[in-house]
């Protein structure tokens, strides 16, 4: 097959965030696929920047063919610029994806929404099938999160664009079992959606060397450390591991450690010096590389959320580092994701409106260290058996080959 894979955040292992489409494209390759991604700039992907005069720029990393949009993007830019950011990719992805020669697939992934432009013109005008990919409900998340009314003009432009991607769409596959029960409950065919969870690739996770320089760095020699990943924006409500912290702070033990960049990491740094407190340790984003390395020395992982009423529907793809590094979890937010890891008994739930129970949780499991650690290997069993990208890439390959083979419209 020869697939167009659009994702405007794509990254690779020399970036800081999530590796999905790096790691299921590179697989695809190996399978004997010709995949040409379609990405921006975000400033934590590991992609060089270019000029501001070039446009485009064609790399190749492990086999894959990748055309560089120039769309800088940062989780710490403005709202106008994100959106800006979003449509002048749409613009230059609609070009590179026209410059493929006669592409079998589009494969388009969200979010942002928009990477269903390029999507749709390429599929129409090189005659090739659609499959598009949720990774969240956009712009129902907006709406749902309380940073929107829905009657905004943007708003209702992306709730057309996504009902036109699942019209046009051969297949819909959602990254999350909660995003396929919501779309259900929508009315969308349930034969024309399929969950495939994003997982993580399982081989960087093998024979790890332990990072203790970073340890070094930050004073955490001896610590039991609960360890976030990701962003620090408001969707993630990152106070309420501070205000649990607070609880923690007679015990010289433990600490919270928070790797990462976003709009609300400068006010996050500042409640923690005005508090006084010293449990909570602020790092730069790493590579995923050197992330693994860091992960092999904490104790918990934590899976942390912005509460909102009914839970949140995602599995975000952090959940699946903490498992293939063996440690066990604490999810602050009802959905699939916690049903999940309760389901492995892998990890535990902890009250999203009382941050003193995430305190109680932390310290329980480092005060049990055998059951901490055989929640760990529950989780790094069931990841190596259902959630290794290999399995997901060989997954994705048969429903591209199916999508091909349907000659229904």
């Amino acid at each position: 097959m020869r697939i167009i894979y659009i994702h405007q955040h794509f990254m690779t292992n020399k970036g800081s965030g999530g590796t999905r489409s790096y790691d299921i494209a590179k697989y695809m390759v190996q399978a004997g696929h010709e995949v040409h991604v379609i990405s921006g700039i975000y400033d934590t992907s590991g992609i060089e920047p270019m000029p501001w005069y070039k446009l485009l720029r064609r790399d190749n990393y492990d086999g894959i063919n990748v055309t560089v949009c120039n769309t800088p993007y940062s989780n710490n830019m403005r709202s106008f610029k994100r959106m800006f950011s979003f449509f002048w990719f749409a613009v230059l992805g609609t070009i590179a994806a026209l410059m493929v020669k006669k592409p079998d697939l589009i494969f388009a992934t969200s979010t942002p929404i928009f990477v269903g432009i390029p999507g749709l013109i390429a599929a129409k005008f090189k005659k090739a099938k659609f499959v598009f990919e949720v990774r969240d409900l956009w712009p129902e998340s907006f709406i749902i999160g309380g940073w929107a009314t829905g009657d905004e003009l943007y708003i209702k432009f992306m709730a057309w664009l996504e009902n036109k991607c699942y019209a046009k769409a051969k297949k819909i596959l959602l990254v999350s079992e909660g995003f396929e029960k919501r779309l259900k409950e929508r009315g969308l065919p349930p034969e024309k959606l399929k969950t495939i969870l994003l997982g993580a690739d399982g081989s960087i996770f093998n024979d790890v060397k332990p990072d203790y320089s970073f340890l070094a760095e930050n004073r955490l020699e001896g610590k039991k450390i609960a360890i976030f990943t990701g962003a620090h924006g408001k969707a993630n409500g990152l106070d309420y591991v501070i205000d649990a912290a607070e609880f923690l702070e007679k015990r010289e033990d433990i600490r919270f450690l928070l790797i990462g960049d976003g709009g609300e990491k400068t006010g996050l740094v500042q409640k923690v010096k005005e508090k006084g407190i010293t449990n909570v340790v602020f790092a730069d984003p790493v590579p995923k590389q050197r992330l693994v390395g860091i992960l092999r020395l904490c104790h918990i992982g934590l899976m942390i959320l912005k509460h909102i009423d009914g839970g949140r529907p995602v599995t975000p793809n952090k959940i699946f580092d903490y498992m293939f590094t063996g440690i066990p979890s604490i999810i602050n937010f009802e959905g699939p994701t916690i049903d999940m890891v309760l389901a492995d008994n892998s990890g535990v739930f902890a009250d999203p409106l009382h941050p003193k129970d995430l305190a109680e949780k932390v310290e329980y499991l480092v005060d049990n260290p055998d059951i901490a650690k055989q929640m760990g290997e529950n989780g790094r069993k069931s990841a190596s058996e259902k959630y290794d990208r290999k399995i997901i890439a060989k997954q994705l390959i048969n429903i591209f080959e199916d999508v091909l083979t349907d000659n229904s419209n």
